[in-house]
Order: structure tokens, then sequence, then C-alpha cells
């Protein structure tokens, strides 16, 4: 059964897409099987895995996109994902085992737009067809926007376990309180279906520091994180291994580059200005790996 994790933090601009991205990459290319669900309605996951011209092409026609699993008569999920998603400039497969359920802007219509026409919350649907596919996975990663509404609900639901991106400021650290506050709002509200679908209870694994600029002092940001994390684990509200991860992933233009290109940092590793920040994202996958009682795997 696949590893499910949520990254998310109800600040934005944290670097989130980054860290999934690469971190599915990563465990790609270590030979794992790795599905990507993009909840988040900018798309961004989706637009780096498969490039800007790609992911236009895909929108001709709207069942190709998660939105469409919630929409009665619309997909089954396993009929969503685009396979083995990370493609060359001439269109062939970069990377194996690599698989992407995409979204594109309609996303946010399942908020306020689309009828619920099951008996049941779009969570425990999602569930359900999810369960069709995940056995075929080693790891599900979701991409959740920064807020706490359906489409980043039906993730949580799913999750055994949350990665939290920050970055070393007051903003992050305060999007990581109120993140744990709607946790223990959500298990609350669905203790019935958890019960009934058997589904795990999700636990914050840990928090990962992004975007440190090469010569910054960040301890002052770190310390009140340490502090509050540490409150959180004496009030029970997380558990006792998680933890603030050590591996920093280093401030980048070469991001931006990636992203343009359609590729992970851990295929761009060989260029030496890419070399750096890709191993602060395979040091971070190893980190992943121990905490969640996988193999560890010494090198990409």
């Amino acid at each position: 059964m696949a590893n499910k994790i949520s990254f998310l933090n109800l600040k934005g601009g944290v670097g989130k897409t980054s860290l999934l991205v690469n971190v599915a990459s990563c465990l790609a290319y270590m030979g794992k099987r790795v599905l990507v669900v993009d909840f988040d309605a900018q798309s961004n996951s989706s637009i780096w895995l498969m490039r800007l011209d790609r992911w236009n092409a895909l929108n001709s026609d709207p069942e190709n996109f998660v939105l469409s699993v919630f929409k009665e008569g619309g997909s089954e999920l396993r009929n969503c994902i685009q396979k083995d998603i990370v493609r060359d400039a001439e269109g062939e497969i970069a990377l194996k085992g690599l698989d992407l359920v995409p979204a594109n802007f309609r996303l946010m219509d399942l908020e306020h737009e689309v009828p619920n026409p099951w008996e049941k919350p779009f969570y425990a649907h999602f569930f359900e067809e999810l369960k069709e596919v995940e056995n075929d996975y080693d790891y599900i990663f979701f991409d959740c926007p920064p807020s706490f509404f359906r489409a980043p609900q039906c993730a949580i639901f799913c999750s055994d376990h949350l990665i939290v991106p920050a970055n070393p400021d007051a903003l992050s650290i305060i999007g990581f309180h109120l993140l744990i506050d709607k946790l223990e709002g959500f298990r609350k509200q669905t203790e019935r279906w958890r019960t009934e679908l058997s589904a795990p209870d999700p636990q914050i694994l840990g928090i990962s520091i992004g975007a440190v600029k090469a010569g910054s002092n960040i301890d002052v940001p770190l310390e009140r994180f340490k502090a509050q994390l540490e409150r959180f684990i004496a009030q029970g509200k997380v558990p006792k291994k998680a933890c603030i991860f050590p591996e920093q992933i280093r401030h980048s233009v070469t991001v931006g580059r990636a992203v343009m290109q359609g590729m992970p940092l851990v295929l761009m590793s060989k260029r030496e200005a890419s070399m750096p920040v890709a191993e602060d994202y395979i040091k971070t996958t190893q980190r992943i790996l121990s905490l969640i009682g996988s193999e560890v795997i010494s090198a990409v």
C-alpha cells in the first residue's frame, strides 16, 4: 500500500510545489512508483511536470483533470492519470515511474459551484476513488493550496502524513499554527467517515525550511518554530517524532529555470549551478524516508 503524504502550509509562497515535485522526482529516480495528485487550482505542479505547452493541450478536454472526478458522470480517477509525466524536449520519457493527476484553474469551482451527487462528502468519494489505484504506487503525494477548503480536505483525509514546507519567517510560523488548529477541527468533523472507511489519521511528519539565502541568519525563526513544535507535541497535537528537518533547502534561481524546462532538479543535477540545491532535495528525501520508516537509499 502506498505511503500518502500531503504537502501543506496555510501560508502561500513557501516552496511547497518545489519541495513536492523534487522529492517525488528523487523517489522516482530511485526506482519508486510515485503518483502526484495536484489539488491546487494554480496548477503549479502540473505545469512544472508537464511543461506549459503540454498542459495547455490537455485543457481541450476537462475530463483529463482531477475536477472531473467530483462531477456526476465525470472521469474515474484512474482515467485522469498521466503516465511517466516527465518528458524531454522531444517528448521522450525522461523519468520513469512518476505519474500525475493534473489540475487546471477550474478546480476552484469545487469549492462553490460543483454539486455533490453522492450521499457522502467529497473527501469520502475521493478516498474510494484513490483506493482503486493506490496499490499501483509506493508513494502518493498531494499538492495542496494554502487553504482548508474542499480540495485540500480531500488530500488530508486520504493522507498518512503531512509535511509542512515553510520559509524562515514569522508568517510561515503563523501558517503552521493555523494548520494545527484546522487539523484538530477536521479530525472531529470526519470521525464518522474515518471509522466507516478505515481512513488514516494524518500526522505531521515535520517542517521543511526552504528559500534559505546564503549568509543569512535564521536562528531566531528556527527557535520560534522549535518552541511552537515542542508545545504542540506536549499538547498531543503533533507526534513526538515530528521535527524541523535539519536539511534546509537553499534559495536558488535554478528552480525557476527547472520549471520552464519541465524538469525536476534531480535531472539537472549534473549542471554545476543546480547541484547544491538538488543535493538539498535529495537529503530531504532521505530524511522523509527515515521518518516514515521506509528504506533509505544513500545516493541518487
